[in-house]
């Protein structure tokens, strides 16, 4: 399996692919100067019949992240760049109160009509694109040439064929913060098919 790690760096652009399985793209940039990926994954979005078909998530979204203090100072303390995550830094939904499970709430990728999760993202990516008192840190796993970051989701509670892929302190989740005021936006990301609840072997 690919290595869990945490990215922490600067927004310097951004990109979309919608299909059936669409992902927004931030494109940051560490210390040295070296470009990653982070590939956010927003469910399906794709046109039909000149319609815009998009799936639901279930998503948590806090502009004043707060919930699990030790985590953010984990973080905090973690250079820029790719670092490999290790017992005293991960993030677990299930296992650690990251935020209260019942507010997490089922939005789509893309939708006209209501808050969504691509128009989440995008908010705070123009804001910290380029900006230097704005920084992003992402949970994830690394890509096999080591160049981006994917699986920025929970990574367990899945069902069928995606639970060979199940791991628990691996879970992915996103953050926008703000050097000035020190300030976190949190966005946490499940498949509405995944569970919040302890599994009976654990």
């Amino acid at each position: 399996m690919e290595k869990y790690v945490m990215f922490r760096g600067k927004v310097i652009d951004k990109w979309y692919d919608f299909d059936k399985r669409a992902h927004y793209h931030i494109v940051a940039m560490d210390d040295e100067g070296k470009r990653y990926d982070l590939a956010v994954n927003i469910g399906s979005i794709y046109e039909k019949m000149n319609e815009i078909v998009s799936s639901n998530l279930k998503v948590y979204y806090d502009e004043n992240y707060n919930c699990r203090k030790r985590i953010v100072r984990k973080m905090l303390l973690q250079k820029n760049g790719i670092t490999e995550c290790h017992k005293d830094l991960y993030l677990d939904y299930i296992r650690m109160k990251l935020f209260p499970h019942e507010k997490m709430i089922q939005m789509k990728g893309f939708d006209i009509k209501s808050v969504y999760l691509t128009g989440i993202i995008e908010k705070n990516v123009v804001q910290a694109m380029n900006n230097d008192d704005y920084e992003v840190i992402a949970f994830g796993r690394l890509y096999a040439n080591g160049k981006g970051l994917h699986d920025i989701h929970m990574n367990q509670g899945s069902t069928d064929k995606f639970r060979k892929n199940d791991a628990s302190y691996s879970d992915g989740g996103l953050f926008f913060r703000n050097r000035r005021d020190n300030k976190i936006t949190a966005v946490f990301i499940a498949f509405i098919t995944q569970s919040l609840n302890m599994p009976e072997s654990v």
